[in-house]
């Protein structure tokens, strides 16, 4: 049996509150091995955090076939909470909640334990990331690593006039 897993990060790019975009990124490994990789910009009035880290899950989540069974990876506890906890989507765009309803829907496993959630630890050392466990004692994955450095090319990207918000 295949071992699944979708990793995604958001980011900013300019500070808040005067957010000049929004960065996100997913990995899909599958047994260890990147399956599917994505990054973008978005462009959101106010664009937060917490609205990058939403879109790039589900990016991520729109990505896989119907009957995925896997575990979703995110530093952003706000997000996991939302998505498998039932938290308020307070500040999230109704256009990704209601992507996220389609997905939730879509999806075969979700609400059951086909689909697992795991909190990580974000920008961690190189220390930590040999160690495998973050300053705040969660996981930490190469692959979550590798989210927030897309993040990052794309808001160089979109700063040096090389990238456009979609």
């Amino acid at each position: 049996m295949s071992e699944i897993a979708l990793y995604a990060d958001g980011g900013l790019v300019g500070a808040q509150p005067k957010t000049l975009a929004g960065t996100w990124a997913y990995v899909i490994v599958i047994n260890g091995v990147a399956w599917r990789e994505r990054s973008g910009i978005i462009r959101v009035p106010g664009t937060t955090n917490n609205q990058t880290e939403m879109y790039a899950v589900l990016m991520g989540l729109k990505s896989l076939p119907d009957d995925f069974e896997g575990t979703v990876y995110s530093d952003s506890m706000v997000t996991l909470g939302r998505l498998f906890c039932g938290w308020k989507w307070s500040n999230i765009p109704g256009e990704f909640h209601a992507l996220f309803q389609t997905q939730a829907a879509r999806l075969k496993f979700w609400g059951t334990e086909g689909i697992k959630w795991v909190l990580l630890d974000g920008h961690p050392s190189k220390a930590q990331l040999a160690a495998g466990i973050g300053k705040r004692g969660h996981p930490v994955s190469a692959w979550n690593v590798w989210c927030d450095s897309e993040c990052n090319k794309r808001s160089a990207e979109y700063k040096a006039g090389l990238a456009m918000p979609f």
